[in-house]
Order: C-alpha cells, then sequence, then structure tokens
C-alpha cells in the first residue's frame, strides 16, 4: 500500500539520504523506482510541451544551418561555433566539450542547479503543477527573493527620504518601477512579518539577508539603504544589492551573500533587460555599477550591463559573448581602472571576442557623466572608443618612454606577449608594425623571436576511422527506429569498440521492445549516466545529417563489414590453433581445425560472390 503523503519532496529526499522515517517504509511507498517514475512523469509532460530552441535561444545566440541551428558553446571558451541545437529531437550537444541533452539538461547546466530545480522551472513556464511532486529546493528560495523583492518596493514608495535620494539622482517614478527598486526599513522582524510576506521564516533565513542575532531578534542585512533586485538571464530575482542613503555611511555598498543562487562573479545586473537590445545592435557596453547602469538605461542606452562591484570575469564574459562577440568596457578614468580592464585583453583573444575601451575624463562615472552631458555626450565619447590592446600601447608608452634603450625594451616586454598570443594573423601583423614603428626595432626581428603559431596539425580527411562508422550507424538507428530491424539479433552492441556507445545501443535495443517507434528525447531521460547521455546525443546529431537515401545501405554496409571482420579474425585465429597443433602432433585437433578453416573459407567466398 502507499502510504499517504509518502511520495512528497521532503520524503523523497529523506529516502534517497538513508533518512527516511520507518514508517513510510510501507511495502516499497518510498522506492527509488517511485520517486524516479513520478520525476518522469512530470519530465515527460514538461518535454512534450517546450521547445529546446525557445530555451537555448535566450541564452546562446544561435544560427540556423541546414536541420540544425549552431552557436558559441556556453560550456567553455571557443572561436569556431561547436555548439548545436536539433529541433527534430529537442536535444543539444557541443562537439567541443561533449555537453548534451535535452532542454531540463541544458537549464540545469547553464543555472547550475539540479536537475529536478531546472525540472520545476520549466514545468512552471508551460503551466505544469510540478511543486509537489518534485524535490526542487531552488523555487522556494527564488519565491522568497521575489516577494521580498516586492516588499522592498512597496517600502520605498511610503518612505520619501530615499524617494528624494533617488529623485536627486534624476530617477524618477518610471525608471523607479522599471528596475523595481525599493528600500530596507530600519526594523526588527517578527514572526508577523513571515506571515505577511507567507514565508516561513526559516526560509527568509536561508537566504542569508535576514540574520538572527544572538538573543532571537532578526535583521535586515540591508536595513537603511535603497535596494536594487538582481536578476538572472529570465529576470528572476536571485539577489540584491544595497545602497546607503546616509552620507559617510559604510560600506556605502554591498551585495547579497554568496549562495546556491547567487554568485556575483558570474551575474551582470541588467542583463535579463538588455540582452535583446544586446543581440539587435550586436554590441554590449560594460559598466560597473547599478546606478551607471540604470542611468544608461534611462537615457535610451539599453545595450548596457553592469558588473556588481568586481572586477569584470571569465564566467561573466563568457555568458555575454552568447549574445555578442563585440564588447566595449565604460569606466572610470583612473588608472586603476584602466588597469583592471587592460587584463581582459588575453582572455579576449582567447575567446575571439572584440574588445573596446571608452576611458571617461577624471572624476566621472558613467552615471555622473551621462547626467551632466547626456546621450549627445555619451554618443561622442563612444566614437572615441578603442581597442584594449591600443589603450596598453598608449599606457605602457607614457609610462616607459621612448627616448632611452631601457624604456624601449621595458615596452617591448610589456606588449610582447599579448601580440604573440593573437591568433588573427592581420591584426597581429598590424601590431608588429606598429611596435616596429615606435621602438625602431626592425619587423623581422619580432617574427623572429615569436613561436610559430601560424602552423597548425594538417589532419588527414581520408577515410572515416571505425569509431566514427560505429557512431555514425549508432545516430542513424536512433533517428531512423525502422531500420532497428536490421541491428536485432545481430549482437553488434557487443563488438562496438567503444563500450559506452555500445551500451547506448544495447539500451536503446530494450527500449524499443517497450516502447515502439522511440521517441530520442524521451529515450535520454532512462540514460542515468552523462557519459551516455553524451555518447547518444552526438550520435543522434551525427545521424540526423546523413543522406536519406543513404541510411539504410549504410547500416547494411557496416553489418557486411562487421560480419567479414570476424570472420577473417575466426579466420586468423584458426591458423594460429593450427600451427600449435601440427607442432605438438595431435591429428585429432588438425582435423578439427581444418574443417573450421574450410567452413571459414567458404563463408568468405560466399559473401565475397554477393
Amino acid at each position: 500500500m502507499l502510504v499517504e503523503g509518502a511520495l512528497s519532496p521532503s520524503n523523497c529526499r529523506a529516502f534517497m539520504s538513508g533518512e527516511a522515517p520507518r514508517a513510510l517504509l510501507v511495502e516499497g511507498a518510498l522506492s527509488p523506482s517511485n520517486c524516479r517514475t513520478t520525476m518522469i512523469s512530470v519530465l515527460d509532460e514538461v518535454l512534450e510541451k517546450v521547445n529546446i530552441l525557445d530555451i537555448v535561444s535566450q541564452y546562446v545566440k544561435l544560427r540556423r544551418t541546414g536541420r540544425n541551428f549552431v552557436g558559441l558553446c556556453p560550456f567553455h571558451k571557443e572561436k569556431t561555433p561547436s555548439f548545436t541545437v536539433n529541433t527534430e529531437k529537442q536535444i543539444y550537444y557541443c562537439f567541443g566539450c561533449h555537453e548534451g541533452g535535452n532542454a531540463v539538461n541544458f537549464l540545469a547546466k547553464y543555472e547550475r542547479s539540479s536537475f529536478s530545480e531546472a525540472l520545476e522551472t520549466l514545468a512552471h513556464e508551460v503551466g505544469i503543477e510540478a511543486a509537489g511532486r518534485l524535490s526542487a529546493r531552488r523555487t522556494p528560495v527564488i519565491d522568497a527573493l521575489s516577494k521580498l523583492a516586492d516588499y522592498y518596493h512597496e517600502s520605498l514608495l511610503r518612505y520619501a527620504p530615499a524617494v528624494k535620494y533617488l529623485d536627486d539622482r534624476q530617477i524618477k517614478g518610471p525608471v523607479i518601477a522599471e528596475f523595481k527598486l525599493g528600500y530596507s526599513e530600519r526594523s526588527i522582524y517578527g514572526k508577523e512579518f513571515a506571515k505577511r510576506l507567507g514565508i516561513p521564516m526559516d526560509l527568509l533565513l536561508s537566504t542569508g539577508i535576514l540574520k538572527m542575532r544572538d538573543g532571537g531578534e532578526v535583521y535586515d542585512i540591508f536595513r537603511g539603504r535603497v535596494v536594487v533586485p538582481i536578476s538572472d538571464m529570465r529576470g528572476k530575482v536571485i539577489g540584491f544589492g544595497g545602497r546607503a542613503i546616509v552620507r559617510d555611511a559604510l560600506p556605502k555598498y554591498i551585495n547579497s551573500p554568496e549562495s546556491p543562487v547567487f554568485s556575483k562573479r558570474s551575474v551582470l545586473y541588467g542583463v535579463d533587460k538588455a540582452k535583446r537590445e544586446i543581440t539587435e545592435k550586436d554590441e554590449a557596453i560594460i559598466v560597473e555599477g547599478y546606478f551607471d547602469l540604470i542611468a544608461l538605461h534611462a537615457a535610451g542606452i539599453k545595450n548596457s550591463v553592469a558588473t556588481l562591484g568586481t572586477s569584470v570575469t571569465e564566467e561573466q564574459i563568457s555568458r555575454l559573448r552568447n549574445y555578442t562577440e563585440n564588447i566595449t568596457l565604460m569606466l572610470d578614468g583612473d588608472e586603476a581602472g584602466v588597469k583592471s580592464a587592460l587584463r581582459l585583453i588575453t582572455l579576449f583573444a582567447e575567446m575571439g571576442i572584440n574588445g573596446t575601451m571608452v576611458v571617461l575624463p577624471e572624476g566621472h562615472d558613467p552615471d555622473s557623466f551621462i547626467r551632466l552631458h547626456g546621450l549627445p555626450g555619451f554618443q561622442r565619447v563612444m566614437g572615441e572608443k578603442k581597442a584594449l590592446l591600443d589603450y596598453f600601447f598608449d599606457l605602457h608608452v607614457k609610462k616607459h618612454g621612448m627616448g632611452t634603450l631601457e624604456g624601449r625594451m621595458a615596452f617591448i616586454r610589456s606588449v610582447v606577449p599579448y601580440i604573440e598570443g593573437m591568433r588573427d594573423a592581420v591584426k597581429k601583423r598590424l601590431y608588429i608594425q606598429r611596435l616596429a614603428e615606435l621602438t625602431g626595432v626592425e619587423e623581422y626581428r619580432f617574427w623572429d623571436t615569436f613561436r610559430d603559431g601560424r602552423r597548425e596539425t594538417e589532419r588527414c580527411e581520408g577515410e572515416e576511422t571505425g569509431s566514427a562508422i560505429e557512431e555514425k550507424v549508432v545516430g542513424i538507428v536512433m533517428n531512423r527506429p525502422e531500420l532497428l530491424r536490421l541491428v536485432k539479433g545481430t549482437g553488434v552492441e557487443a563488438t562496438i569498440g567503444d563500450r559506452d556507445l555500445g551500451e547506448v545501443l544495447s539500451r536503446l535495443l530494450k527500449y524499443e521492445e517497450e516502447h515502439p517507434d522511440p521517441d530520442i528525447k524521451l529515450f535520454l531521460n532512462v540514460l542515468e549516466r552523462p557519459e551516455l547521455r553524451e555518447k547518444a546525443v552526438a550520435a543522434a546529431l551525427g545521424g540526423a545529417e546523413c543522406d536519406e537515401q543513404e541510411v539504410g545501405r549504410i547500416v547494411s554496409d557496416y553489418l557486411c563489414h562487421r560480419e567479414n571482420k570476424l570472420i577473417r579474425e575466426q579466420g586468423r585465429e584458426i591458423t594460429e590453433k593450427l600451427v600449435e597443433a601440427e607442432k605438438r602432433g595431435d591429428e585429432e585437433a588438425l582435423r578439427e581445425l581444418l574443417e573450421r578453416k574450410k567452413n571459414v573459407l567458404t563463408a568468405m567466398k560466399n559473401k565475397s560472390a554477393k
């Protein structure tokens, strides 16, 4: 019998960790299979309704290539797109880092959440009730943060000093509403507060925004500050920033503590509002603070995002690169800001980013500059932007000078590593020409000192390897289940060189027995190991590209080739045994082996005749 409520999320989690209450362990009510069946039921419903292209295109800039859509992989550095989405099979795969799966796998990987958390997010989006059927932990926290954002916003509208502070910064009502700016009152929170928000107090405390003193009093880390909600790519609130409104208050800015849903090193403020404009303009502008970003958006510059008080990180650039390869840094005019930006030269080169920089007049940040000079002033300084390496040249010429031998040598030592690492041959030559002009050293001297990065190992484009052919065959039968009849009973799955690929085919044959005309995106759900899913997705995408007129022949030819290979191997094995039997003088073994050899030769002759 099934105990009422046995398959609740908490009980499923408890069972999986070995902590289930003994009373619930009734006739398998809390078996792993029941918990898994519940998840698969929701998963099947979600995958029937969701379109993987709609999900992935929110994070990755895709273009159609034949039957597939391709783009730069969001999970590793690359300059040539190897990330592929197939809408027919509703799967994605990266041929560079081998990440692959369905829409839920993608969302879980991108947002660094668990599979069940990503599944519940998508279930909610397509109108499937899953809250009582899954064990996701991320969603309640997101809901709590969303309600806190509503509370802060309402508090701001009631607190005149906070509204005046924003008004003094030329942040008016429509902008306050667009960014849902708020204010945290200086008060102690009790159970009534949690009840009013409809959020358990322990959940509020788990966000790290509310804290409890030793005496039991609960307070807000943002108390007395204007609060800025920070959202993820999908517009869900994942944290907050706070700005003190009292002069000389320290620290001036604080952020939400790090948590499973919030990491300031990977988040870009405003990206949920800017991503469409970034894609359309094919350029992103990065500034350093919330109010810089708000000021630019209020002025109509909506392809801008902001860091959260940290230097620009590789994670942030990786996420932004999915919308554009053109990034402009708009920084304060101090030397520290410039040096921070110049550290990105190597990263931008590795990721194929066209990086430029705008340095504002000393004493200005983007917020103060645009308030003083307006949109025309902004457009003027944007017209003066330079490539990051050009700024690097200017900084080091100024720092070292070209008037002495020591100055020229110091300059060369500073800039050569960046030029040497360039992959764009034309750009590299232009910078070497400029370096030669500035230092008076002949161009060829620099070429002589560089590693020869222009040679690339040429790959043979001859016949496909055995593993590639095996993957193609498995991919073909995954895409065209009617061809599985050719494979059934041959035992080919046990002879495939790649064990994981062989297991994929074996599992597919078993799956097809229970699910005639199997759906690949649902088949992926039964492959527990990520390695198997990766092999399956890679094979399915490769098989989808094969010519419809050729697929049957490819499978038949492979099976024929495999049979011939087995016959030849059997023949060699018999020959070796014949030699051994002859050495021993074992006439009975010789007669038996000669008969087997005759049968093998007959089989080979019959194969050749066909």
